[in-house]
């Protein structure tokens, strides 16, 4: 009786090797923009850490620890982390892609403001110096992450001060560099 059934399966295999269904393939990760990690992950999250730094401005512009709760320190250090790992995302992207096609950007329209395919065109020219500047938003954000982990107001005030400086750094090789030359101006760093 056993040996009846035993036919079967060399013909059973045959039917599923040849079975017309596909195998279900993993979908591919999506990635996002720049434009997209900048907008959703970068600055929402460093304009929200500097809503909790800016509610503890201490009157030498530091951060006044007596206006800190465990909460806010904890909120300081997610947001940091927060766009540290946007920083290294930006960093990682190969090719780097500002925007989707149709998207437009920030300023774009307006005066001194630049197309997509205008950053682009910048970013093409060199990707390293914007992969370097994105590891350096990390490094940035990962140190006032480290203090406010410690609550450590005299390290992470000045942090907080120097943080629009160095995503003005970006900022100006790429997505409005037009104005670089007058920024530099201004701050004295021409002849």
């Amino acid at each position: 009786m056993k040996t009846t059934g035993l036919w079967l399966l060399p013909a059973l295999a045959l039917v599923a090797g040849c079975s017309s269904q596909e195998e279900e393939k993993p979908a591919q990760p999506v990635q996002l923009t720049f434009h997209e990690v900048m907008k959703d992950q970068v600055d929402k999250n460093a304009d929200e850490l500097w809503d909790v730094s800016n509610a503890a401005i201490a009157d030498m512009a530091g951060i006044d620890p007596a206006k800190m709760t465990d909460a806010s320190w904890e909120q300081l250090a997610e947001k940091a982390e927060a766009v540290q790992h946007a920083a290294l995302e930006i960093a990682t992207m190969d090719p780097v892609v500002v925007a989707k096609p149709g998207v437009k950007i920030g300023d774009e329209g307006l005066i001194g403001g630049h197309t997509a395919a205008q950053v682009q065109a910048k970013i093409n020219e060199d990707p390293e110096k914007l992969r370097d500047l994105a590891h350096t938003l990390a490094r940035h954000m990962g140190d006032i992450a480290t203090g406010a982990r410690k609550h450590d107001a005299a390290a992470v005030g000045p942090l907080v001060d120097q943080l629009d400086g160095v995503c003005e750094s970006c900022h100006l090789e790429f997505w409005y560099p037009d104005q670089k030359q007058e920024v530099e101006r201004i701050l004295g760093k021409q002849a």
